[in-house]
């Protein structure tokens, strides 16, 4: 039987669970699977606010991460995805691509080369978006990478020992975590959130109580409904004309994908995420799939969306490739928000499975155990995956979002 060659682009939370799930439930069976990534380390993105501010995280390769799968990886960034059928040579291995296979190009260290596929998992995620207002390249960090990250990491400690100011701009869950982890380390540290909306509006009235009183304890200083619409060197220009000054400045604004999939024309919203089916295949391209952020579904950006998300493209694909019945619609339901407010707070938000916030939440230690638990749980999910393929689980749930074609959606256990 003719070796079928799946490519995932993207290594993260999305991308990575997909190969490896896949690896596992299709041992048996000719399948040679690539993951490409333009980092060589896994970045466990949802504790970057904690490395900004001087925790050192465990650096995890994709080779030991994949060690025993039979994954192949391959260093790189993709430049370019084609669904043309044509016959080429793949130079990594100078083996003739078979006419019905479509090809990536890929940019690595050695130069540019194509590999060709029979399947496709696009995982490549998203980005901090940093083009929405002028001055945010010029002017701010961000944490949309770990080395975006160990910039801020290293300029915090200069600015903190001379009692300076640290403008955090975005009130979402990034803004959040930065903000308070920040304060905690750096009490000297003067610092503030501006955010556009109202703060904590996502959050019940219990909630939104307890992130007010952890700001007030570590003299966060909160500017609300505040729309910073230009930034220069040293202050943040704002819509009703005041200027709130900073020596230094952190961007926790928006999420934006890469613009492959539009450039190689694929079919994307406005906002460059790719249309999927219910069974989170590319319209009108099946053997493509789309997970995590690059994925137009009703989900909001988050590796608790991610993960779901990529283990039901591996077992959908893995039955493609077996030749046995595909499981049915993707599912989602979401069941919590874990917010860390520094190493000794947190809150977990319980919320309905449309993610509308419930009355309950936990705070304290509980919250604290929690939400660590959760974190190290997409690493030990991730592992356990390579024991035991199929074991990660999420909750389901029947949410019909008409602008997605009726995909349902569901659970979410982390940020």
């Amino acid at each position: 039987m003719k070796t079928k060659h799946v490519i995932v682009i993207g290594g993260g939370y999305a991308g990575t669970l997909a190969a490896i799930r896949l690896a596992g439930k299709t041992k048996k069976h000719p399948v040679q699977i690539t993951l490409i990534n333009g980092a060589d380390t896994f970045v466990e993105r949802i504790r970057l606010h904690q490395l900004a501010s001087n925790e050192p995280l465990p650096q995890r390769t994709f080779a030991n991460l994949f060690a025993k799968t039979g994954i192949r990886f391959v260093q790189g960034w993709v430049t370019a995805v084609s669904t043309l059928r044509h016959s080429s040579v793949e130079p990594s291995s100078r083996q003739a691509v078979s006419p019905n296979q479509s090809t990536i190009t890929i940019q690595t260290q050695t130069g540019e080369q194509q590999l060709a596929y029979d399947y496709l998992i696009y995982a490549l995620g998203s980005s901090v978006d940093t083009s929405s207002i002028p001055g945010i390249q010029e002017h701010t960090h961000t944490l949309g990478s770990e080395k975006t990250t160990q910039h801020l990491q290293q300029a915090l400690p200069n600015i903190a020992n001379r009692n300076g100011r640290l403008l955090i701009i975005g009130g979402g869950l990034t803004g959040i975590e930065a903000a308070t982890e920040i304060a905690e380390t750096y009490p000297h540290l003067q610092v503030t959130l501006a955010t556009r909306e109202r703060f904590g509006k996502n959050l019940s009235a219990k909630g939104a109580t307890h992130i007010h009183r952890v700001f007030d304890q570590l003299s966060i200083q909160l500017e609300e409904e505040t729309a910073v619409t230009r930034i220069d060197a040293q202050s943040a220009h704002t819509n009703d004309g005041r200027s709130l000054p900073f020596d230094l400045c952190l961007w926790a604004g928006p999420f934006a994908v890469p613009a492959l999939a539009r450039e190689s024309g694929l079919p994307v919203t406005e906002n460059g995420r790719l249309h999927t089916n219910p069974s989170l295949q590319v319209q009108n391209h099946p053997n493509i799939y789309a997970i995590g952020d690059a994925a137009e579904t009703p989900l909001r950006m988050a590796c608790a969306t991610a993960m779901p998300m990529g283990a039901y493209a591996a077992d959908h694909l893995a039955a493609q490739l077996k030749g046995t019945d595909s499981p049915a619609p993707f599912r989602f339901a979401y069941a919590m928000r874990c917010i860390s407010l520094g190493r000794k707070q947190a809150l977990i938000q319980f919320v309905n499975a449309d993610d509308t916030p419930k009355e309950t939440v936990l705070r304290g230690r509980t919250a604290v155990f929690v939400k660590e638990f959760i974190c190290r749980f997409t690493i030990w999910g991730i592992k356990l995956e390579k024991r035991i393929p199929g074991s990660y689980t999420w909750p389901q749930a029947d949410i019909m979002e008409p602008q997605t074609s009726n995909l349902n959606v569901a659970v979410s256990l982390q940020k």
